[in-house]
């Protein structure tokens, strides 16, 4: 029988990528479901120390309770087409229940406390926030 050579074999631990802090299937998205999303375009000083550092942010942001999911990212070096605009240094994506909840994140403590410790880093910011149609 093989199995002993089975469960000595080496592990390998397979994570996720650092910007996928959590996993969301259709069922979680429901027609009164904000997704916001958050285009930063950083200073051009900024270096890669900064941008641990800014990340920070992100981080912080998660400890507000009506946050569903919280993600963050990169461009992706998709292809390059008139249509893609790989120009902003980070995006973060968030998920409400309902225009409750981001009502109540728009002006949550550790939002604008955030906002005012990060805001030094960043020189653009575009939010387009969505009702998902079901």
């Amino acid at each position: 029988m093989k199995r002993r050579n089975f469960l000595l074999a080496p592990m390998v631990l397979i994570t996720a990528p650092t910007w996928a802090n959590s996993i969301q299937s259709d069922e979680d998205l429901h027609t009164d479901t904000i997704v916001h999303i958050v285009n930063f375009w950083l200073k051009e000083d900024v270096n890669e120390k900064d941008k641990k550092s800014f990340v920070g942010f992100f981080e912080e942001l998660r400890k507000i309770d009506v946050i569903k999911t919280l993600n963050y990212g990169v461009p992706a070096q998709t292809n390059p087409r008139p249509v893609v605009d790989n120009s902003f240094d980070y995006t973060l994506i968030v998920t409400f229940k309902d225009l409750k909840d981001i009502t109540v994140y728009e002006t949550h403590p550790i939002h604008l406390k955030a906002i005012e410790k990060y805001q030094h880093f960043w020189t653009k910011v575009m939010v387009k926030d969505t009702s998902i149609i079901k």
